[in-house]
């Protein structure tokens, strides 16, 4: 029986994870400061944020986004207070307030690219479809190297 297909959410917090990772052995290291890995993270993080993807880390900064303090619904209605915007909204606008599209959609399409080109083992075949999965979900155009196969990938066979 063949494992069910990771969410995008599910990716999305999977690289996020493991970029963050990186970033902190880099740190701990003193190859990069924390102000350059902030950096470095921020096209990332908008990623999970677009994504859905569950990060302990931004699950504060999703909830005071999602904070008003007064919402003003119109026509003479009162106002309320403690109103919050619903959770999508409120990552697209942390998203969009971390690092733009045209940051983060390059990011994500070099990192698909990239993994597409090591995509040998069965591992790196996989990260590179997830990557592929997430970069099509968040509208990331294809570029020649994304549409080029796998190089693990089976060649297929010419009909007789």
């Amino acid at each position: 029986m063949t494992e069910p297909l990771p969410t995008i959410a599910q990716i999305g917090a999977e690289e996020y994870r493991l970029r963050m990772a990186a970033a902190l052995r880099k740190i701990a290291i003193g190859e990069i400061t924390q102000a350059h890995a902030t950096q470095l993270m921020a096209p990332w993080t908008a990623i999970a944020l677009l994504s859905r993807a569950e990060v302990p880390e931004l699950v504060l900064p999703i909830e005071e986004a999602r904070a008003t303090i007064v919402h003003y619904p119109g026509n003479g209605a009162p106002a309320v207070y403690g109103h919050k915007i619903p959770e999508d909204d409120a990552r697209i606008l942390l998203a969009s307030s971390t690092c733009g599209p045209n940051v983060w959609g390059p990011t994500l399409c070099k990192a698909r690219d990239a993994a597409l080109a090591r995509a040998i083992t069965p591992d790196a075949i996989r990260r590179a479809r997830n990557l592929c999965r997430l970069a099509a979900a968040l509208d990331v155009p294809l570029t020649a190297a994304s549409c080029a196969p796998p190089r693990g990938a089976a060649p297929e066979r010419k009909a007789a």
